[in-house]
């Protein structure tokens, strides 16, 4: 035989020889496993976009260049957009952008504004900020500025979607393993994707929904309700008064593919089963459709064409924003 094609015969025979399909794993498997003497490696495998089988441990893990949140492999461009807007990806997760002293950050853009146009937004609602002075909350409750207004909500209102309110602080929720996300009733990792006989992610997406939303008939998840919750204005909800939606999250997946994801969301007041305004709609409805882009991201194929739930969140709008000491105040 000539030697120009000895070598390329010999590693597909290895190749071949060597093929060996892997017991499935918590977030994927290995379909065709390669080896060279006791050097392996996943040739193809049914983990998610973003994903690679690691022989060693049994289970898919993100890439180097991917980032794991919320059980998918993201870029940081979609993980600073799972944070939402004020926050952006970092080691320590989901982070709120620092701005300087007396500017706040408006709920509209994610960006700082200066401390003037802040002023202006409470001379807006009435309330006169003197020297040394800036436009606060009470203790127990954030200034959330959005747009030409702003409100005090309670704290926990406004964790970010990697955290949880522990009584005391929002606090990060377990880092959960490719494939699986943090169930805030539980208190604890719940896999909703398995690997498969074939090279693409089965994914669970019913268990995804309750999970990430909140069970059907509960309350909701808090990453999903405090979205737009701390937005009270948004919605109608004056000074000193809490009011409860009742929203109903449905995903379909046409072909069953995760990756043709649509969300459609409904909100009713709890009280009258009456819409509440249109900019609380799609308040709500954005929320819901940002935390499903990290599962349309990953693909894989859906185990149901479509997945829903009906969930319960409440919006509260604690206090009017007040004057408080520029050193002082939330």
């Amino acid at each position: 035989m000539d030697r120009r094609f000895a070598a390329p015969f010999a590693f597909i025979a290895l190749a071949l020889t060597a093929t060996a399909v892997l017991p499935g794993c918590p977030s994927g498997t290995c379909l065709l496993k390669i080896c060279e003497g006791k050097n392996c490696r996943c040739s193809i495998s049914s983990c998610p976009d973003g994903a690679s089988f690691n022989i060693k441990t049994n289970r898919c893990g993100c890439n180097p260049d991917r980032i794991s949140l919320a059980g998918q492999c993201m870029t940081t461009a979609q993980a600073n957009n799972y944070c939402g807007k004020g926050r952006i990806w970092s080691r320590k997760g989901c982070i709120q952008l620092t701005c300087k002293p007396g500017d706040e950050i408006d709920e509209t853009t994610g960006w700082c504004v200066p401390h003037d146009q802040v002023n202006q937004v409470a001379a807006n609602m009435g309330v006169a900020v003197g020297q040394g002075q800036k436009l606060g909350c009470p203790a127990g409750q954030k200034l959330v500025v959005d747009g030409a207004t702003a409100a005090c909500v309670p704290l926990e209102q406004t964790c970010a979607p990697d955290e949880q309110w522990n009584g005391q602080a929002c606090a990060k929720v377990q880092t959960c393993q490719t494939g699986a996300t943090w169930d805030p009733a539980l208190k604890q990792c719940i896999q909703y994707a398995q690997g498969a006989d074939s090279d693409e992610l089965q994914v669970n997406v019913g268990q995804w929904v309750q999970t990430t939303y909140g069970p059907n008939g509960g309350a909701g998840a808090p990453a999903f309700c405090n979205a737009f919750a701390k937005k009270p204005l948004s919605f109608g909800v004056p000074e000193g008064s809490a009011a409860a939606l009742k929203i109903t999250v449905q995903l379909s997946f046409p072909d069953n593919e995760v990756a043709k994801g649509v969300v459609q969301t409904a909100a009713v007041w709890e009280a009258n089963n009456s819409p509440p305004p249109a900019k609380g709609s799609t308040e709500v409805d954005s929320a819901a459709k940002n935390l499903a882009s990290a599962l349309i991201g990953g693909g894989g194929r859906a185990a149901t064409p479509t997945a829903a739930t009906v969930v319960r969140c409440v919006v509260v709008n604690a206090n009017k924003p007040v004057a408080v000491p520029a050193s002082g105040g939330i």
